[in-house]
């Protein structure tokens, strides 16, 4: 990732869920990819929705794009992954 990068994962790391966007001007897309590949080889739960438009913060405001319905793709990552 530009803003910090992905480190090694941890033995007990917890469940998570990496939600981006393409076009996020902090050039976050390809990290999170990055962060996502590397708790999968580790056998780890973990979770992607990459959206290709919603800019950086796109969970702060109605945009009309498919981004501004992240949260319920996390309410449903949480009931199959985590609340199972």
């Amino acid at each position: 990732m530009t803003a910090q990068p992905v480190q090694a994962v941890p033995q007990d790391a917890p469940p998570m869920l990496v939600i981006c966007a393409t076009d996020d001007p902090l050039g976050l897309a390809t990290g999170s990819i990055e962060l996502y590949s590397s708790w999968l080889k580790e056998n780890k739960t973990v979770g992607l929705h990459m959206y290709s438009k919603g800019g950086h913060g796109f969970g702060m405001k109605e945009q009309n794009l498919p981004s501004d319905d992240w949260i319920q793709r996390f309410y449903d990552w949480w009931e199959i992954e985590i609340n199972d």
